[in-house]
């Protein structure tokens, strides 16, 4: 772990939304003042600019926390091109910890390629801004600098950044102060109410005396006739009041009091007796007359204003398809039982798995689906081989028929993979869909709207870059899981594992598997997944939407559509589109050494948008 809590927490990123935020306010204090944030989709590469400086100069931001830090880079600058944007800077905000030669290339691949200034901001020279003079974006980004390493009271950061209305009151002021709380908020301004806070297992009035001295840039106490006899609140109040045009009291008793004290009782309140409306208005009045302006847009303060009272709503009333990683299956009612002479040896047991699926009820009896290739096994010879309704009854030889039912229909689909071309990887087991002479494998599909369309089911990538990078191929392949449901019909889950290899088809070892197995699906949310999924069946499929082994009353039978169903509400694309990139930031963030060795990368499609 990073001994640097600044750094820990940016490496760390896990709300990009609030990281763009955090960047556009860092640049607007570091040379670029009239920063025009932009987010949500359509950014076309550009998460800010400046049309034009006091200079004239165009500018473009962009901000990662994707480790493969060039790429974005690299990615960014061609979108940017292409649309005709050409800024004469661009700003790049990465948190990666760049070397010298790093640093070099990136200034030398944007003035090359391009003909633009970059101007590199990466984690050192964040950090050293934070901890300098723009310590003060620490307390005012909570979801990336978080506790322990930055304490909080009230729900708020302690790291000194005086941008806070504090509103102090006792609890049967509760009403007056919130709702001044939650206009405040709406006004843009950054409000925190001693009744709303987040107070438990915190001394109410240690957490408002901190707040006090570190967090408050001007001093709301609500003055009543209650909370004038509590000497608690008095205190706080004149602990205040010696700091110069910092408290505002919001009366709603007749002042001056002879409990107040001196300074206190001088200071005009801004009256709440007869309209909290005109309270208010003196308020925003005053903070006005002392140059404190609103931190927050509008929208984000109605976002804080509303909170308490109504979530995020991220759905809506539109019925949405939705697909699930499950194909139905038909099985064959009765099941066939071969006597052999003799037992298989092992290598005839392997090569027979190839061309026929079966199960060993003992190592001189078989049972199947469907007959055997002609000569391929030395059975006892009979006139015809006996066979059973094997739903009617639960054990066979010992053996459980439901067992047995779901070994076959599994074995039933590695036959088809074995027919169709696909390779088996005898170390993680699967049958995989090799490269082609002719390239990769790039399967044609019809998507479940109907469209027609294609999806590789291989391909290479980089792991790295420079002198360090490697090269590797990876190459999809299916895992199946026949299951029998409650209602008794037939069905399989089909996972996708991708394999990876060396150019040369070697294998990887202990953690590289999954290192690598990351950088290939690190962009696959669930509309690739699902294109990948429908790739992989439709592959395999022998008619149009089946993949059939065997004929007639004794085929293993799966569709190659998956099961979907009508959800009666669907997602607010506007609404999610509000965390820009967030997808692609998240999902690329960090592929880091002590993840899982042998995390799976399935396709868990079931409840993915069809869309």
């Amino acid at each position: 772990m990073s001994s640097d809590s600044i750094i820990y927490c940016l490496e760390r990123v896990s709300d990009y939304r609030d990281f763009e935020r955090l960047c556009s306010a860092f640049l607007a204090g570091t040379g670029y003042p009239s920063i025009d944030p932009l987010g949500g989709t359509g950014d076309e590469g550009r998460d800010a600019i400046i049309r034009s400086d006091d200079t004239g100069r165009k500018i473009g931001f962009a901000y990662t926390v994707r480790s493969d830090w060039r790429l974005k880079l690299a990615s960014d600058c061609k979108r940017v091109h292409d649309k005709g944007h050409d800024p004469d800077v661009f700003v790049f905000v990465c948190t990666e910890a760049l070397s010298a030669s790093e640093k070099d290339f990136a200034h030398r691949f944007v003035a090359e390629q391009y003909g633009w200034t970059l101007d590199l901001f990466d984690l050192e020279r964040l950090r050293v801004q934070l901890v300098g003079p723009q310590r003060h974006l620490i307390a005012q980004h909570p979801s990336i600098f978080t506790p322990p390493f930055f304490p909080q009271r009230g729900g708020q950061s302690i790291a000194e950044s005086r941008d806070t209305l504090l509103i102090d009151h006792v609890a049967s002021d509760h009403a007056l102060a919130t709702w001044l709380a939650r206009r405040l908020s709406l006004a843009g301004f950054r409000a925190w109410c001693h009744g709303t806070a987040p107070l438990a297992g915190e001394n109410p009035d240690e957490t408002v005396r901190k707040l006090l001295e570190v967090r408050a840039i001007h001093y709301l106490p609500v003055v009543s006739t209650v909370s004038l006899s509590d000497s608690v609140f008095l205190e706080r109040c004149t602990i205040a009041t010696a700091k110069d045009d910092f408290v505002l009291p919001c009366g709603s008793v007749n002042t001056p009091d002879a409990r107040m004290s001196s300074r206190l009782s001088k200071l005009a309140p801004a009256d709440f007796r007869d309209s909290w409306n005109v309270g208010l208005n003196q308020v925003l009045a005053r903070l006005g007359a002392l140059g404190i302006k609103p931190t927050l847009d509008s929208d984000r303060g109605r976002q804080i204003a509303l909170r308490d009272y109504v979530p995020t709503r991220v759905t809506v009333a539109k019925p949405e398809p939705v697909f699930a990683n499950v194909f139905p299956l038909q099985l064959p009612k009765t099941m066939l039982v071969f006597d052999l002479q003799r037992s298989l040896t092992d290598i005839e047991t392997l090569e027979l798995r190839k061309r026929w699926a079966f199960c060993e009820l003992s190592a001189s009896c078989l049972v199947s689906f469907t007959p055997p290739p002609e000569q391929a096994i030395p059975t006892v010879k009979v006139e015809r081989p006996p066979e059973f309704l094997w739903s009617a009854i639960s054990e066979r030889d010992g053996k459980r028929t439901l067992d047995l039912a779901k070994e076959l229909a599994w074995r039933s689909l590695q036959v088809v993979c074995a027919q169709k071309g696909l390779l088996f990887c005898n170390d993680r087991k699967v049958f995989y869909f090799p490269k082609r002479e002719s390239g990769e494998w790039n399967q044609a599909i019809k998507h479940v709207d109907g469209r027609s369309t294609t999806v590789h089911l291989t391909g290479e990538r980089t792991k790295s870059w420079g002198e360090r990078a490697s090269p590797f191929l990876y190459q999809l392949a299916p895992r199946f899981r026949p299951q029998h449901d409650v209602d008794g019909t037939w069905n399989v889950v089909v996972n996708i594992y991708i394999q990876v290899t060396t150019p040369e088809g070697a294998m990887f070892e202990g953690k590289e598997i999954g290192r690598r197995r990351k950088l290939v699906s690190k962009s696959w949310w669930n509309k690739e997944w699902l294109a990948r999924l429908l790739g992989v069946v439709q592959a395999l499929q022998t008619s149009e939407g089946r993949i059939e082994i065997g004929e007639g009353a004794r085929a293993v039978v799966m569709q190659t559509k998956p099961l979907s169903w009508e959800c009666p509400v669907g997602l607010d694309v506007m609404v999610l589109s509000g965390m820009p990139d967030i997808g692609q930031e998240i999902a690329q963030y960090r592929n880091r050494d002590d993840e899982d060795e042998d995390d799976e990368a399935s396709s868990d499609i079931e409840g993915a948008s069809g869309s």
